[in-house]
């Protein structure tokens, strides 16, 4: 049966034109209402979000580290304790230095750097060897190009020198060969790999310079992990260093005495590599 509408009983309602106004009227309202809880959710959540996602990369750099960091470790145990080598233009070495530098390209996307590189056969994803933080990254010798660098880290010039590079360090700290020898710093503060800096990276050799510059950086760290960096150590774990002053991917050589004085975040890596008194160790 149909109601109908009646003003003298009241027993249906409003009328179709008063119907049509108060929805209308309530539509606009709950929109209005949605679209300013969206709003202010996004605002809440997106600073949250990044956060989440920063945590992410940087967990799953620190996994990655580890990865190599094992492989490293196994390399030294098939050989006696003899560490993979770290030299300069040579193919025998923990990544193949003649295929190119990813400094440029063709290197830079290069994957037979890895394939034939002496610690491939202990772990054979190429994906550990690259930075979550870092896909697609332009380094300034790229120009107009947009690539994804098949490397971002690199290991710590000290471990595996099987060169003459003494003129990193000097003569005073050379370079470690059998896993044996690290002594100062201990095994757990010696560092190996390196999230290194996007405008320093090229070889596999992370130079840490003390004989003529002390107070600048020869190859940098990365900035990328907000404003913190990601590094392995010789017993195989990892850490994420937050920086004090270091703020952004530095260049080749950057002074840490400069316009913004970063010499605290150096001394700290310097202690990583080398235990000297000048450095109050």
């Amino acid at each position: 049966m149909r109601t109908l509408y009646s003003p003298a009983s009241g027993l249906a309602g409003s009328s179709p034109n008063q119907d049509e106004q108060a929805g209308a009227g309530f539509s606009r309202v709950d929109l209005l209402t949605v679209i300013g809880v969206l709003v202010f959710l996004g605002l809440l959540l997106t600073p949250a979000l990044a956060r989440t996602r920063v945590a992410d990369q940087a967990f799953q750099c620190h996994n990655n580290l580890r990865q190599l960091s094992t492989a490293w470790i196994m390399y030294a145990d098939d050989y006696s304790g003899m560490m993979v080598p770290n030299g300069l233009g040579t193919p025998r070495a923990w990544i193949d230095a003649t295929v190119g530098s990813v400094y440029a390209l063709p290197g830079a996307t290069n994957v037979n750097a890895l394939r034939t590189g002496l610690l491939y056969p202990y772990n054979t994803n190429v994906g550990v060897y690259q930075c979550p933080a870092s896909l697609t990254i332009r380094p300034k010798t790229i120009s107009q190009n947009w690539v994804q660098l098949v490397r971002n880290y690199s290991l710590e010039g000290r471990m595996g020198g099987n060169a003459d590079t003494t003129y990193v360090l000097g003569p005073a700290y050379p370079q470690y060969k059998k896993t044996s020898e690290i002594a100062k710093p201990s095994p757990a503060e010696a560092m190996t790999f390196v999230d290194e800096s996007i405008e320093t990276i090229d070889d596999g050799y992370f130079a840490v310079n003390y004989t003529d510059g002390r107070t600048r950086w020869q190859n940098s760290p990365t900035v990328r992990h907000g404003q913190a960096g990601v590094f392995a150590f010789a017993d195989g774990h990892s850490e994420q260093w937050r920086w004090r002053a270091l703020n952004v991917d530095q260049e080749l050589d950057t002074s840490a005495t400069g316009s913004r004085n970063t010499l605290v975040d150096l001394q700290r890596v310097q202690r990583a590599v080398l235990r000297n008194a000048a450095l109050g160790m």
